[in-house]
């Protein structure tokens, strides 16, 4: 898969609204969890944070794909501004 064609995909699955339903019914599950865990409850607290901290990553990296088409996009332009300057400098 080439980084423009990841790029596409995360894109997609962040504006996807299946996605963001489950993404946001997760996160809601897991605040409840850690709201309703016993104060002493320290293991289970942990790992709960634990979790909230790695959906958080998942959606990070998702997005950070997403830019990467970005970088393409310039580099695309800069490239063609290139081919152009050289064609009109050897003309």
């Amino acid at each position: 898969m080439t980084p423009r064609e990841r790029a596409d995909r995360a894109e997609q699955i962040l504006n996807d609204d299946v996605f963001k339903h489950a993404f946001r019914d997760l996160r809601e599950s897991l605040v409840d969890k850690i709201e309703s865990c016993a104060v002493g409850d320290v293991d289970s607290q942990h790992e709960i944070a634990v979790t909230l901290q790695l959906l958080k990553q998942l959606r990070t990296q998702l997005m950070r794909y997403s830019e990467e088409i970005l970088i393409d996009k310039a580099t695309e332009k800069q490239e063609n501004w290139l081919r152009k300057a050289r064609g009109y400098l050897s003309a």
